[in-house]
């Protein structure tokens, strides 16, 4: 398959090229070749008035809530968990899972998301709608302590067996928080991380009650404690880190530990506006999540992008730039989940592409603007490609998907 006549490909490569008037050649799921005028009898989508861009990658979601969208509004992030989400999860069959997640799947798609990170149970349910739709996606069975927990961490280690040769799918270890595992059961599972050589994706200081009551129990400050019983490494997802202190944020980064910025939800729910640009200053890498739709009500990654840079710039314009916010959706996510070959258009990676149309608005000639176009404008996606395998076109689901 050729994209042909590319109007600007947005590389993300280390340079941060731009490419105007491209062809590029999709073999086997790879990108094999980007250039002028390839010539070929492979299908040919015309990209003449679009952008295309690596496919976003959604950092921290719970995929199934998209079947608690909006059951609960203007709450705080403990009372909307315990009084609101936690009593209706209780209600949900696996059959409601496996449904929450193709609907979810299908929004990201649409979107432009081509790869997510996500925490729920039973995972197994929400892999066979990753299996089936076709997206890319890191998963994990997100524990949180109750009396059947041997049983919960012994599946955690099966899910993770069951699915280590997934094309698509890269099954992590996901303890819920600091706040709903015991200390022993954040070392079992960290222990299977690094058995099974995944990574470990947990909620971590997303609100200042979490960090002060863990701190009155404990003694210590959630990313402290992590620190101690050696939770944090290079496999770390740690999702949201709204209240950080410099030496936490210190540790994060000695540790090589990746975070997920939450924007949206963490603004819905009141939980504050995490210290992203201190973050990357000291080198950490964060990726960009919507969190699930019942916290969000959104899985689009362009909306995300926008608020990710506009919630920095409210007191200085200049913090947290375009192209920062779509390094977080792309390159930075990639890392972030430890997936190479996607994040960047080049030659030889995963052929994980998004093309959106060239609004009327942005005049040809202005190429040093198409990121800003991408991220302030919230841009409608016309195809979708995961894999090498066009499952959106012309801004509609092709059949194979829309008839989950």
């Amino acid at each position: 398959m050729i994209l042909e006549n590319i109007r600007f490909l947005v590389t993300q490569n280390e340079n941060r090229e731009i490419l105007e008037n491209i062809d590029l050649r999709i073999e086997d799921g790879k990108i094999t070749e980007i250039s002028e005028n390839i010539e070929a009898e492979d299908e040919k989508i015309d990209c003449s008035n679009k952008i295309v861009l690596p496919g976003l990658i959604n950092c921290h979601t719970h995929v199934s809530m998209s079947l608690l969208r909006g059951v609960s509004d203007d709450k705080e992030l403990d009372e909307w968990l315990h009084e609101e989400i936690i009593p209706r999860e209780t209600e949900l069959s696996p059959q409601d899972v496996y449904d929450g997640a193709v609907l979810g799947i299908k929004e990201m798609l649409k979107s432009g998301t081509t790869c997510f990170n996500d925490m729920y149970a039973p995972e197994e349910k929400v892999a066979e709608a990753v299996d089936k739709t076709g997206i890319r996606a890191v998963l994990a069975n997100g524990i949180i302590e109750r009396s059947d927990i041997d049983s919960r961490l012994e599946e955690s280690k099966e899910f993770i067996e069951s699915f280590a040769d997934h094309p698509r799918i890269k099954p992590a270890v996901s303890p819920h928080a600091v706040y709903t595992c015991s200390e022993a059961a954040l070392k079992t599972l960290r222990d299977q991380a690094e058995e099974l050589d995944t990574s470990l994706h947990i909620h971590l200081s997303e609100t200042k009650s979490e960090n002060e009551e863990f701190e009155a129990e404990n003694g210590e400050r959630p990313v402290e404690f992590l620190e101690r019983i050696g939770l944090l490494d290079e496999n770390t997802i740690a999702a949201h880190c709204t209240h950080l202190t410099e030496e936490e944020i210190d540790l994060l980064a000695e540790n090589s530990v990746s975070v997920s910025h939450n924007p949206c939800a963490n603004l819905k729910l009141g939980s504050g506006i995490a210290p992203v640009p201190a973050l990357l200053e000291k080198g950490v890498s964060v990726g960009l999540g919507t969190d699930g739709p019942a916290s969000n009500n959104s899985f689009n990654m362009f909306e995300e992008m926008k608020f990710a840079s506009l919630i920095q710039k409210n007191s200085d314009p200049e913090t947290m730039s375009a192209q920062q916010a779509l390094d977080m959706a792309t390159v930075n996510g990639a890392e972030a989940l430890g997936l190479d070959g996607i994040g960047s258009v080049e030659e030889g990676n995963k052929a994980d592409l998004v093309a959106v149309e060239v609004d009327e608005a942005v005049k040809p000639a202005e190429k040093e603007r198409i990121v800003s176009h991408l991220v302030f404008s919230t841009p409608s996606v016309s195809e979708t490609v995961v894999d090498g395998e066009v499952l959106v076109r012309d801004g509609e689901l092709v059949e194979k998907v829309k008839d989950f």
